[in-house]
């Protein structure tokens, strides 16, 4: 079935994902913020940075937001994530969503202080859409997605909609698959930038694969533990949305977190490595929801406490990387068997 679609956000993401869907058959508008970039991809179907994208011909790409809304129930939100809130805020002053609308959330963040996943975001900016949301995540670079080769990835979210996710999205090449865990995908999704950012460092440093290995593992028993905490289930986190998209953020040529990681590891000043940035590393505002949600629950995190205090508060990578080779050995899986445990004593 064809479906009206916006696409919120003409990033590299949002850009291809809107190149899919109309490839897919579907009618795909595209909202960009900055009037220059529509322009440029209306007229030129390419973004600068991504030389492998071409935008199917049938998108239509706009600055006007309330233009791009118009009689498009199906919202693919695709900004960064600290844009989230102030888009959908703005969203509602252009009159609102069309009758019926849901959304697809494909950003990959926390917010900062309310500690919100960006579905929560949304639903606080557009009430009437509790309900209507849906996360789709996994190992997915745009670069290539654009290309078309073989991408898996995971959509989670009320039952009607996880299979229209399902319908909007699956291809020969691109396969959806579906999970009941809302909360375990979309932490899933954000919090791997924050490992990728830290192996990056690591690869800044010069240290080797062994070393980007344990930061993974270690990594992914934290992410987990922190997830379980929230309300995730544990075998999210071994799924598509968790170990899938951790490998390919935390090693990948194209991962924007793993190279941001890697300009502090040679040296560069956070502000020097953001400045240096053709796209956004999301990873940087997650690093400081991820020390904020492991204080709310009371959770010793030593790789995210460790990139904390690189990238807030002043520690050089060096030091950071000292202080974590300097704790005291432990149980390889003490903690994360305990949170599983407890859970499955309240759960009837």
């Amino acid at each position: 079935m064809t479906e009206r679609v916006v696409v919120l956000g003409g990033g590299s993401w949002g850009a291809t994902l809107a190149d899919r869907l109309a490839r897919n058959g579907h009618n795909v508008a595209v909202w960009e913020f900055n009037r220059e970039r529509a322009e440029a991809l209306q007229k030129t179907r390419r973004l600068s940075f991504m030389p492998q994208l071409v935008l199917e011909s049938a998108v239509k790409v706009t600055n006007d937001l309330g233009e791009a809304l118009r009689d498009r129930p199906t919202v693919v939100s695709a900004v960064p994530s600290e844009h989230v809130r102030s888009t959908f805020r703005a969203v509602r002053k252009k009159g609102g969503l069309a009758e019926r609308a849901w959304v697809v959330s494909v950003t990959k963040g926390i917010e900062n202080n309310s500690l919100k996943r960006m579905t929560e975001v949304i639903v606080d900016e557009a009430p009437g859409l509790a309900g209507r949301v849906a996360v789709l995540a996994g190992p997915s670079h745009a670069e290539e997605v654009a290309r078309n080769l073989p991408t898996a990835v995971v959509v989670a979210g009320p039952e009607p909609f996880r299979e229209r996710v399902v319908g909007l999205f699956n291809a020969e090449r691109l396969r959806v698959y579906t999970s009941t865990d809302f909360v375990g995908v979309e932490l899933g999704g954000a919090l791997k930038n924050v490992f990728a950012i830290g192996c990056g460092i690591s690869d800044g440093l010069g240290m080797g694969d062994n070393t980007k290995a344990a930061l993974m593992t270690r990594g992914l028993n934290e992410l987990a533990r922190l997830g379980v905490a929230a309300g995730a289930e544990v075998m999210t986190f071994f799924g598509l949305a968790g170990l899938g998209d951790l490998i390919v953020t935390c090693t990948s040529q194209h991962s924007r977190n793993r190279l941001f990681g890697e300009k502090i590891g040679q040296g560069r000043s956070v502000a020097q490595a953001l400045s240096e940035m053709t796209m956004v590393a999301e990873g940087f505002p997650t690093a400081k929801s991820a020390k904020q949600l492991a204080d709310r629950h009371g959770l010793d995190l030593p790789i995210i406490a460790a990139l904390y205090g690189c990238l807030y508060e002043g520690k050089t990578a060096r030091e950071a990387a000292r202080d974590l080779l300097r704790r005291p050995p432990v149980e390889e899986m003490q903690h994360l068997e305990a949170f599983i445990k407890s859970r499955s004593e309240v759960v009837p």
